[in-house]
């Protein structure tokens, strides 16, 4: 992992400490493109209600000037429904999805769609949820 990788992730989680994300130790998502890098906080990270922080940034690890963000998440049960949520821009300058319903444990599939005012970037990962 890179320096400036290992910096975001470090940063990220000091700024949860104390917050009511801090409950548990999150699972902490990376996806980056030669474009883009979004880093992904899903607190508690377990079955029940999540938190999701999104920090959307160019691949040099700069805030993206974004004016909407959206997950979406495949559960890993066949044939459930997409779960699709609009996120809020926090004061801290991320993003924001509270209250997110992961029903069962698994492998999950998250994409993330960020609107600039000259583009939309998507970016796709799984993350595992664990059983309680």
């Amino acid at each position: 992992m890179s320096k400036l990788k290992t910096w975001m992730v470090f940063a990220a989680l000091m700024a949860l400490e104390g917050s009511p994300l801090a409950a548990g130790t999150p699972l902490a998502v990376h996806i980056h493109t030669d474009s883009a890098m979004f880093q992904v906080l899903i607190s508690p990270g377990s079955v029940g209600a999540d938190n999701f922080v999104l920090q959307l940034m160019n691949g040099e690890g700069t805030l993206l000037n974004v004016k909407e963000a959206t997950l979406t998440l495949n559960p890993p049960v066949t044939g459930a429904k997409p779960l699709t949520r609009k996120a809020t821009k926090g004061a801290d300058g991320y993003w924001h999805v509270d209250e997110v319903p992961i029903a069962s444990a698994g492998r999950w599939h998250l994409r993330i769609d960020a609107v600039t005012p000259f583009q939309t970037i998507s970016l796709e990962d799984e993350f595992d949820v664990p059983a309680q």
